[in-house]
């Protein structure tokens, strides 16, 4: 049996705990179509502060978030590249995890 790669440091889901790739990519898509203050993703997205703050300083790293002062409060806006990285994992996701395919699969076993 294969080992997990330890690497991507995935979180094993349940009810509670969400993946680093599913918040970067909550993260992302809140700030796709307007600046949003940490405040505001800190309510959305329910995580601890400390969570929040290195998802944000991970994306920033990466380029696929930048940080924009709005009327002296400091905001976050997902870049292009940002765009293309959420639009890559949802393809990803669908593509390998599409419950509709794999519903109608079971059907017709």
């Amino acid at each position: 049996m294969n080992e997990p790669n330890d690497s991507l440091d995935v979180v094993v889901m349940n009810s509670s705990k969400r993946s680093k790739f599913e918040i970067w990519s909550e993260i992302l898509e809140s700030c796709l179509r307007r600046p949003r203050s940490q405040t505001w993703l800190l309510r959305k997205i329910r995580l601890k502060t400390k969570t929040v703050k290195t998802a944000l300083q991970f994306l920033q790293s990466r380029e696929l978030l930048e940080q924009i002062e709005d009327s002296d409060i400091i905001k976050y806006l997902t870049t292009k590249k940002g765009e293309g990285a959420l639009i890559q994992y949802y393809n990803l996701i669908t593509e390998f995890f599409d419950l509709k395919t794999a519903t109608k699969g079971r059907k017709s076993s």
